[in-house]
C-alpha cells in the first residue's frame, strides 16, 4: 500500500499565499482563511498571510492576533502598531519586547486554533460520489483477488502436478487473482486521496477511469461471440467516472489558479 506523506515545500506555501490573496480579493473570505491558515502554520513569519488573515477574520481578537504577530514579525511595521492601538484604546497594548518575544512561538498555536473554527470549503457532491465509487470498486477487487487466489491455491493443491510445475492454465489463473488484488490496492489507494481531496486522487481516478474506458470494451469486443452488453456497460461506467472527476476538480485542496501578479 502507498502512503502520501505531508510534504510540503516554498513552492507550495507560495502557491496557498497566492490563492488565499486571490481569493480574499474576490470575496471568498472562507477559501481565503482556509488557505491563509495553511501558510501561517507552515511559515509562522509569513507577514503578508497574517496581513491577509486580518483583513478576512471577522472576529476582533483574531483580527488583534493577526496584528500582534505581524509586530512580533516586524517591529518597524508603524501601520500594524498603530492599528493594534485602536484595537486596544490604550499604548498599554503594544507589550514590552519580551513579552513580545514570547508570543514569536505562538503564532502556529493561535493558527491552529483559529483554523478549527475557519469553515473548509463544502465538498462537493461529485467528489463524494467518485469517492464512494472507488472505495466501492477497491472492496470487490479485494475481495474478488482474496476469493480467486483462495480457489486457486486449493484447486492447484489438489492436482497432480503441484508443487513440482504448474500449467499454463494454473499460472494464467494466478495472474488474474494477483491482477484483482493489485487492482484493490490501486483502488484504495485512490480512495485515500480523493477523501483528503489530494490531486494524486484526482489524476489517479482519471487515469484508472480512462483505462476501464479502454480495456473494459475492448475485451468484450475480442470476446467470442462479442458481449456488447457488457461493452456498453463497462464504457458507459468508466465514461461517467472520467466525466464525474473532471466536474469534481473545485473540490480538492490543491487545485490549480491562474497565476496573477499579488500586487494586482
Amino acid at each position: 500500500m502507498m502512503f502520501y506523506p505531508n510534504m510540503t515545500s516554498p513552492h507550495d506555501i507560495a502557491q496557498w499565499l497566492q490563492e488565499g490573496i486571490l481569493a480574499a480579493k474576490a470575496g471568498q473570505v472562507e477559501q481565503a482563511r482556509y488557505r491563509l491558515l495553511d501558510v501561517v502554520e507552515r511559515d509562522q513569519t509569513n507577514e503578508a498571510a497574517w496581513f491577509w488573515l486580518y483583513q478576512v477574520f471577522d472576529r476582533q481578537e483574531d483580527k488583534r492576533v493577526c496584528l500582534e504577530n505581524l509586530i512580533v514579525i516586524n517591529p518597524h511595521n508603524g501601520w500594524a502598531r498603530q492599528e493594534l492601538l485602536n484595537y486596544a484604546g490604550a499604548a498599554d497594548a503594544l507589550a514590552p519586547e519580551p513579552q513580545a518575544a514570547a508570543k514569536a512561538g505562538q503564532p502556529a498555536a493561535r493558527a491552529k486554533r483559529k483554523r478549527k473554527a475557519a469553515a473548509r470549503p463544502a465538498r462537493p457532491l461529485v467528489l463524494k460520489l467518485i469517492t464512494a465509487f472507488w472505495a466501492g470498486i477497491s472492496v470487490i477487487f479485494l475481495l474478488g483477488g482474496i476469493m480467486a487466489s483462495g480457489e486457486w491455491l486449493a484447486s492447484t493443491v489438489r492436482s497432480r502436478t503441484f508443487p513440482h510445475y504448474l500449467t499454463g492454465l494454473q499460472a494464467f489463473e494466478l495472474l488474474v487473482a494477483l491482477l484483482f488484488v493489485l487492482g484493490g490496492l490501486v483502488s484504495l489507494n485512490i480512495t485515500i486521496a480523493l477523501f483528503l481531496r489530494s490531486m494524486i486522487g484526482f489524476y489517479g481516478s482519471l487515469l484508472l477511469a480512462l483505462g476501464l474506458l479502454l480495456i473494459g470494451p475492448t475485451i468484450s469486443l475480442i470476446a467470442n461471440p462479442p458481449n456488447y452488453a457488457v461493452m456498453i456497460f463497462t464504457g458507459g461506467m468508466a465514461g461517467m467516472i472520467v466525466l464525474l472527476t473532471l466536474a469534481s476538480q473545485p473540490g480538492f485542496k490543491d487545485t490549480r489558479q491562474e497565476t496573477h501578479d499579488l500586487s494586482g
